[in-house]
């Protein structure tokens, strides 16, 4: 997995890629297109395999889960993190999610997973066509469509959140390490969540200054949440820095995050009146509250 200053080998992966025209992209071998082996965590879904086409005809392919019994339930659609990393990069967030009663979209970007094309060019055109073919699902609540975006895939919904907006205006925004200091964050205009790790060096300008931004300019609501102990993804590091060679990784994911993001979800499923949302299984799900 890709991750920002943690990794010395994300550092070389975004180097390349400045070095790489945005129509020309880069590619990647065959054998290299999916994620290195790690683990999956398990839970029951009902998976559909989605493919949809870019704006410049490229196929790309996404997959929608859906908590089994759940005939409406309300959607998360996720914006990847920086680098060439498939639906599977997300993997750990839709095992969270689904037992606690969310349908999941994530997709492989192009040139990875089953998506046609090469890797490095046009990841926002990509996330819109990826939330266009979201949106023409049948078997999920409408009127409980959330985003969640993430490192780089902030910077890519806020440079093109008007365009979310026309194809489904979501019912809220949560922002994992944000990249979005100041003002840049009035570009959600949209119920807002944000979530930092503890470690970030602007930790006041990602989250309480664009908080009291957004909502000085906007009525929507805006909060954010520090996770203690994290890297920037998110991750737990109390224990020592996470080597993403370990094949547990993604059971790393941060608790204080999972609650924070899980709470204000169902907090806005709650207000809003959703047609179907189900936490009872919940607690026995990865990333559950403790007893």
């Amino acid at each position: 997995m890709a991750i920002t200053s943690i990794s010395k080998q994300a550092g070389a992966i975004l180097a390349l890629l400045a070095l790489v025209s945005a129509c020309e992209g880069l590619s990647i071998p065959s054998a290299q297109r999916t994620q290195a082996d790690f683990k999956r965590i398990p839970f029951q879904t009902v998976a559909q395999e989605i493919s949809f086409q870019s704006e410049d005809g490229t196929r790309l392919a996404g997959q929608l889960d859906r908590p089994p019994g759940l005939t409406n339930p309300p959607l998360v659609f996720i914006i990847h993190h920086s680098g060439p990393v498939d639906r599977d990069a997300y993997q750990y967030l839709a095992a969270r999610l689904v037992p606690a009663g969310y349908a999941v979209f994530r997709f492989d970007k192009r040139g990875t997973g089953r998506s046609e094309g090469i890797y490095g060019c046009c990841e926002d055109r990509d996330a819109l066509a990826a939330y266009r073919a979201a949106m023409a699902q049948d078997g999920i609540d409408r009127s409980c469509v959330f985003i969640i975006a993430q490192s780089i895939g902030t910077h890519i919904l806020a440079q093109r959140f008007g365009e979310f907006v026309g194809i489904h205006r979501p019912a809220g925004v949560v922002l994992l390490s944000s990249l979005l200091p100041g003002e840049k964050i009035l570009a959600i205009q949209a119920p807002l969540h944000i979530i930092i790790s503890d470690s970030e060096p602007n930790q006041a300008a990602l989250g309480e200054e664009a908080v009291k931004i957004h909502r000085a300019v906007y009525r929507y609501g805006a909060s954010y949440f520090i996770a203690p102990h994290t890297e920037h993804t998110l991750f737990d590091i109390s224990e020592g820095p996470i080597d993403w060679s370990d094949p547990d990784w993604p059971e790393k994911f941060s608790q204080d995050a999972w609650l924070s993001l899980l709470g204000w979800l169902n907090g806005r499923c709650a207000s809003r009146g959703c047609q179907e949302h189900d936490t009872r299984e919940m607690e026995g799900s990865p990333g559950s509250p403790a007893p």
